[in-house]
């Protein structure tokens, strides 16, 4: 039988593919070759900075502890334990609530669910995490955050969450732009971001990079939480791969969807922890 033209195409895109997965994959998941030191001296005290890495590395600016005004990054908390625990239909929201920073959808999970942000405190034990009645007056810290999300980045259950993250909208639910902050870092493939009301006096974001996480809160506008984070975290003590960094998510996130464009040999071969380049991921899928 001769193979049709669409058959050739398709074999032709899995080998490709296959190709540059066995040859990125190796290289994104090989370990950095020197110990993570970030640059915090300095840092505005209107500004708190964590970096927590996975081997224990952990960074931070002497006040990131402080319990501060938590924003839209309590959705975060709030969208993990309903992946856990809440009903189907609820289970479907999490992802756009955190793409698109919906306020609506939040304030309906957590009408719904009010045990979930005290409960997902106690279980990770986030000690400066205080929930105060409604998602939108939960506070926290840079520490408790970056611990959060350290523990949950190989959760399969909060893929929707991280997933989420790593699609977020240029522009919120409510009209505002999300590109400032951490996200701003180099290597940064998934952000969350937070703002208040007024879009001035608080800004916040937490993010995943390459083998590390990061979370930092200003008392101020979203340019000046970009300038203390870019000034105190170089590219070099965060990532220490300098310019060769390329932003990656973990194979079991996407083992799924890969199995249709990429040989059977080649995934089977590969951990879950593997990272996959996102420019692979990009080329390959769509987005939903």
């Amino acid at each position: 039988m001769i193979p049709s033209i669409q058959t050739l195409g398709a074999y032709r895109s899995t080998r490709v593919a296959s190709v540059v997965l066995a040859v990125a994959l190796p290289f994104a998941a090989a370990p950095m070759a020197q110990a993570v030191e970030v640059p915090i001296n300095g840092v505005p005290d209107r500004t708190q900075i964590t970096v927590q890495t996975p081997v224990g590395i952990h960074a931070s600016t002497p006040n990131a502890d402080e319990s501060r005004p938590a924003l839209s990054l309590s959705k975060l908390y709030l969208g993990y334990w309903v992946l856990h625990h809440g009903a189907p239909e609820d289970k479907a929201k999490v992802e756009p609530m955190i793409r698109f920073s919906d306020d609506r959808i939040a304030s309906e999970l957590d009408a719904t669910y009010p045990q979930a942000i005290p409960e997902v405190i106690a279980q990770f034990g986030l000690g400066q995490t205080h929930y105060n009645g409604f998602w939108g007056n939960t506070t926290t810290s840079t520490n408790d955050m970056a611990r959060f999300l350290q523990a949950i980045a190989l959760d399969p259950v909060a893929w929707p969450l991280i997933n989420g993250m790593r699609t977020a909208a240029p522009v919120a639910a409510d009209g505002y732009r999300q590109d400032y902050g951490t996200a701003t870092l180099p290597g940064i493939w998934a952000t969350k971001f937070g703002w208040s009301d007024d879009c001035q006096s608080v800004h916040a974001t937490a993010s995943f990079g390459p083998g590390f996480v990061v979370a930092a809160n200003t008392f101020g506008p979203a340019p000046q939480l970009t300038q203390d984070v870019q000034q105190a975290l170089s590219a070099q003590a965060l990532l220490g791969q300098g310019s060769s960094t390329v932003s990656a998510v973990p194979l079991w996130s996407v083992r799924d969807q890969l199995s249709g464009v990429v040989d059977a040999s080649v995934l089977s071969g590969l951990a879950d922890s593997v990272l996959v380049p996102t420019v692979v991921l990009d080329a390959l899928l769509p987005r939903g």
